[in-house]
């Protein structure tokens, strides 16, 4: 039996390849058995070499025919050349027991027999049926991606699992099929019969995947099939359902990328405008608002006792009395008493006595006309030393961490709690300017670039989505954070927890939020279209996206979840990352955007969180995301940089298949690592509905008659003068 199979023989072997001398009698490279004829040597078909009681599995990579010449001891005789035919192949696995396993741990000698695949083979190999297609545990390979490009009876199979939770790239040139290959993969898995819910979220930066998913009918969208359960979120701000994340979702990182702060005068003036503006809210317990108001007052003390331009002895007295008079509020004194009790170390009467030294100390010395201070007298070196020995114990008391983990819990620049943006921009950042050591002048002049931004980001329409209208605050609604993320997510409404009313909120002003007042059910996919989204801030937009996504999946692992970490999977899509995880940025401060999806691809794994990350040019994309990818989808590629860049990446034992990218015909790809059994070209499985993503048929339109497009209303649309319809 052995001898109908047999093809060849071993003639050298290394850590990964091996060269097959095949038998001369295969003049057609073609073998014939029971199971029918076979072709031979065909790239991308698959060898067995047995090794005792198990089979090592080659791929066909490269087949060479050569000549040589014996020598003769007879002169006088000419010696005709025989003709060698030598075949090389990459060691991919191992059956072991009709059970096949990626990678090598036994190697074959010289010598050794090798044959083509049998049908058993191919069922080990591939696998006709999961083994533990009942089993939700470990569905083994159970998701149809394509057939195999050789073998047209195999169909290839992912392990969702693997491929999801060890996040996965698909690569390829514009034009290849990248995007119908996410798409059906996310069809498969969802028609497939034993699949209740997903909660796949697309970053659709072209705004192609809505249409494979729903179907427009009498100018209205539906689900394209029953099972497909989709959400679709534009970033046009014509559209009634547009996206909308309320400014405050933001922590302090996001404000100081968001409004290009630079570090020095910007960003700490930023940081305290954000710490007053979120101080403010009526939601933070009254003596947090207090003991921060008390070290921002401290510190106004020193400032202005420092000598500078326009500080002198009188406003030190004045902001010492107006402090002592704010503390003899009625309205504060439970809040003295919480602090009192959160700092057994900080005692009122000790912060009065400081109050009264201090005037004391600026009085001395000073002439006094008509109970006023001399004008623009400057503290001397004395005075101020003493002005700091009274308050510094102050703030060092109040700067340490309290008895309870209240604060800790409420951070104060990145707690995603309301707060007022006009009051922000009008008041807190003026406030945040003077508490300033130098010349209120000289740190405005030092921050009018970033004022600049804000006030042009705060008024521009474009920036609706995430400031809101300029004419009209969003207010402080109930579960704005959950009912962000559950439309986000997909997640079905809860009637369980009251929202705000239109009384508070009116119709239309967060869209996500009236999805889940009126009672959304679940979605299998959340398609986010960024394709309209201003390119100043997609990085900002998509970083905010995947954080909360991030934060939100940690935090699942908190007992109030209910739930055990990992037990509920989300899978994040990144259409055309590289625009947004780029490996190097032509500023000097690297992208916000590439920090934190560095960080999903690094840690998202052990929350359940799971990447897919497509690109055109895997050359200008982070190399720490896409070494994070366990699995690969490989269609076209031509370029040489994005060719050596990704050998870089993905193991050099794949390095010969990888030379066939660049001929690849649309559809096809090489699908690699840990997902599938084996490599496999495949032919990817046919999308139903396609994304809208076809190519422009250039000569039909040249050759039909002309159709001239509506420019007037595209342009009003543009210049945001028309409304949709």
């Amino acid at each position: 039996m052995t001898n109908d199979y047999e093809i060849g023989r071993v003639v050298a072997v290394d850590t990964a390849n091996v060269t097959i001398e095949l038998k001369r009698d295969l003049k057609a490279l073609t073998r014939s058995t029971y199971e029918g004829t076979t072709e031979v040597g065909s790239i991308n078909s698959y060898i067995i070499i047995p090794v005792g009681s198990r089979r090592i599995v080659a791929i066909v990579t490269r087949i060479v025919l050569t000549e040589e010449s014996e020598p003769l001891k007879d002169k006088t005789k000419v010696a005709l050349p025989l003709s060698r035919r030598l075949m090389n192949a990459t060691m991919i696995g191992t059956i072991d027991e009709n059970e096949f396993k990626q990678g090598i741990n036994l190697f074959p000698v010289l010598d050794s027999p090798v044959l083509i695949t049998k049908r058993e083979d191919l069922d080990a190999i591939f696998g006709k049926i999961s083994h533990n297609e009942n089993d939700s545990d470990e569905p083994g390979y159970c998701i149809s991606v394509g057939r195999s490009a050789f073998f047209l009876d195999y169909d290839i199979k992912i392990n969702p699992d693997t491929f999801f939770g060890k996040h996965a790239a698909i690569i390829g040139s514009t034009g290849s099929g990248k995007s119908c290959s996410i798409a059906t993969i996310l069809q498969s898995i969802i028609e497939h019969p034993k699949v209740k819910q997903t909660r796949f979220v697309i970053l659709d930066t072209n705004g192609e995947y809505r249409s494979a998913f729903q179907k427009k009918e009498g100018g209205k969208w539906s689900n394209a099939k029953p099972a497909f359960k989709s959400l679709y979120i534009p970033t046009d701000p014509n559209k009634d359902e547009k996206l909308a994340i309320p400014y405050w979702f933001m922590d302090s990182d996001d404000f100081v990328r968001l409004f290009r702060a630079s570090p020095g005068v910007q960003k700490p003036v930023l940081l305290n405008a954000l710490s007053s503006a979120r101080n403010d809210s009526s939601s933070r317990p009254a003596w947090i608002q207090l003991r921060e108001k008390l070290i921002r007052e401290f510190h106004n003390v020193l400032s202005c006792s420092s000598g500078h331009e326009g500080k002198n002895a009188r406003e030190v007295n004045e902001l010492c009395c107006g402090l002592e008079e704010y503390l003899k509020l009625s309205s504060n004194k439970e809040a003295i008493d919480e602090i009192c009790e959160q700092y057994p170390d900080f005692k009122i009467k000790d912060l009065k006595k400081t109050m009264n030294g201090i005037v004391n100390i600026v009085k001395k010395g000073i002439r006094n006309e008509g109970n006023q201070f001399e004008s623009y007298r400057v503290l001397d070196i004395n005075k101020k030393t003493q002005i700091e020995e009274l308050i510094n114990p102050l703030i060092s008391t109040l700067s340490r961490l309290p008895k309870s983990d209240l604060l800790q819990s409420t951070s104060i620049a990145d707690c995603p709690s309301h707060f007022s943006i006009m009051d922000f921009r009008y008041r807190h950042i003026e406030e945040a300017m003077t508490r300033d050591y130098g010349s209120l002048a000289r740190v405005r002049e030092n921050c009018s670039t970033m004022l600049m931004r804000i006030f042009r980001l705060l008024e521009d329409s474009r920036f609706e989505f995430l400031f809101g209208p300029s004419t009209n605050e969003w207010p402080d609604v109930k579960h704005s954070l959950a009912t962000f993320l559950r439309d986000l997510l997909g997640l079905e409404s809860i009637h369980k927890c009251r929202l705000s009313n239109t009384d508070i909120l009116q119709e239309k002003s967060l869209p996500f939020y009236e999805r889940q007042r009126k009672g959304v059910g679940q979605s299998n996919v959340v398609i986010i279209d960024l394709s309209l989204l201003a390119s100043e801030v997609l990085e900002n937009v998509t970083a905010l996206i995947g954080r909360l996504i991030h934060e939100f999946m940690q935090r699942l692992s908190f007992p109030e979840s209910d739930i055990e970490r990992g037990e509920f999977p989300v899978v994040l899509i990144l259409e055309e990352a590289q625009n947004y995880i780029p490996e190097g940025n032509k500023n000097d401060e690297e992208s916000i955007s590439k920090q934190v999806f560095e960080r999903i691809a690094r840690e998202g794994r052990k929350y359940g969180l799971g990447l897919v990350v497509a690109s055109q040019r895997p050359s200008e994309m982070s190399k720490t995301v896409l070494s994070q990818c366990n699995s690969f989808i490989v269609h076209r590629l031509q370029n040489p940089e994005d060719l050596r860049y990704f050998r870089e990446i993905v193991p050099s034992i794949y390095g010969k298949l990888l030379e066939q990218l660049p001929a690849l015909a649309p559809r096809s790809a090489l699908v690699l690592g840990e997902c599938v059994p084996a490599p496999a070209l495949v032919v990817m499985r046919e999308v139903d509905p396609a994304p809208y993503s076809k190519n422009p048929q250039f000569f039909k339109s040249w050759t039909t008659e002309v159709k001239t497009p509506d420019i007037e209303k595209v342009c009003a649309k543009w210049e945001n003068q028309g409304k949709q319809e």
